[in-house]
């Protein structure tokens, strides 16, 4: 018997649960970790989830709970203050509940989000907007799941990294989207 899982199965996938099961069942697993969404998508539309410049902190959240609903669970304020770089998986149905609490938590409303949709396929759809319109864009857009959402400076990467862009011929739009200068150039 395979269960065959897309990204990591222990990455929100229910991997765990799942093998927890068979092996109270009696029956043998063998577990194969994959690249977890969050990272290999992300990095897969240009948008590293750490950079030096950025960000020395990285949480990873789920945008639903068992029930469907937001995590109440969550402590959207300690999430907000507590990480450069937040990244939200299965989060489109909820997009405006998740940007309303880390808005009223004090994140900027300016804040760069890159939302992936359907990663690594020939269907990926990127929007690049800020939290305070993350939810009206999605749905202008009719971005559809799965989906992970970045939220933080990271997204701006997106602007120099988009390398599928540049294959198709389209030049970076910033090579410094931190605005952090350029070196000197060597005479």
């Amino acid at each position: 018997m395979l269960r065959l899982k897309g990204g990591d199965p222990f990455v929100f996938g229910r991997g765990g649960e799942e093998a927890q099961t068979l092996v109270q069942h009696g029956v043998r697993v063998r577990i194969i970790p994959g690249i977890s969404a969050g990272i290999g998508g992300l990095a897969y539309a240009g948008i590293p989830v750490t950079h030096r410049d950025v960000n020395q902190s990285v949480t990873f959240v789920t945008g639903h709970d068992q029930s469907g609903a937001t995590p109440s669970s969550l402590d959207w304020a300690a999430i907000s203050r507590g990480s450069q770089v937040i990244v939200i998986y299965m989060g489109i149905k909820h997009a405006s509940a998740i940007a309303d609490a880390l808005l009223a938590a004090g994140r900027a409303v300016d804040e760069p989000v890159a939302v992936v949709a359907g990663a690594t396929t020939p269907s990926q759809k990127v929007l690049e907007t800020r939290l305070d319109r993350m939810a009206e864009d999605i749905e202008h857009t009719k971005l559809e799941p799965p989906a992970i959402i970045c939220i933080g400076r990271a997204a701006l990467m997106r602007q120099v990294l988009d390398w599928q862009g540049q294959l198709a011929g389209e030049a970076p739009r910033d090579l410094d989207p931190l605005g952090r200068g350029r070196p000197a150039e060597q005479g």
